[in-house]
């Protein structure tokens, strides 16, 4: 079943980037700010965090809520459910960060529609819990107390900040992005994690 859903996610990658490209072209970043360093910083469009002087790629996913096993989207007049789900293979972010409030630095990706979420780790995926709405463009949002709030900065061109507004509590996160503003059901998820200070 989870091969079936990694699958549909690939299949909708392209898409959803193009959209994103789109979405990032109407909707300019913050003003910006000259007081970050961005040197060495990859060209490539992502969202990147500055370990000393080298730069880590956060991996991403493309969350699409499914429920009972099957996407939302084929299940707009029949929601049995009231929740669904997005889910990230393996049960950690391969980037586990040290500092609770990290500074991550979006390279092409508008900050818009931007949400960090808190992702609850299972034995070989992390879930992003989503209530189920009948709205056509609400179709599964982020719990109101998986969601954190961060500050945005623009920096230069299209490559802006955003930094978590207090200390992020140890455990699995995500940055998602909408790849249409307004749409919750088709996101990109940029995972990491936040380690404990006992496992620093």
């Amino acid at each position: 079943m989870r091969t079936n859903r990694t699958w549909l996610a690939v299949l909708l990658a392209c898409g959803a980037l193009a959209g994103i490209a789109l979405f990032a072209q109407d909707n300019p970043p913050p003003p910006e700010s000259a007081a970050m360093d961005l040197a060495g910083l990859p060209y490539g469009r992502g969202v990147y965090y500055r370990y000393g002087s080298a730069w880590v790629t956060l991996s991403s996913t493309v969350l699409m809520p499914f429920w009972e096993g099957r996407p939302l989207a084929l299940t707009i007049l029949n929601v049995g459910s009231d929740h669904a789900s997005s889910e990230i293979l393996g049960p950690h972010s391969g980037i586990q960060i040290g500092d609770p409030r990290p500074t991550f630095y979006l390279h092409g990706i508008n900050p818009t529609d931007m949400y960090l979420v808190r992702a609850v780790p299972k034995d070989d995926y992390r879930e992003l819990r989503m209530p189920v709405s009948r709205h056509y463009r609400r179709w599964a949002h982020y719990r109101a107390e998986d969601l954190a709030d961060f500050a945005i900065t623009g920096i230069n061109g299209d490559v802006v900040a955003i930094r978590p507004s207090a200390d992020l509590k140890p455990g699995e996160y995500a940055l998602t992005s909408g790849v249409q503003q307004g749409d919750e059901w088709l996101r990109l998820g940029f995972d990491f994690g936040i380690l404990s200070p006992t496992r620093q």
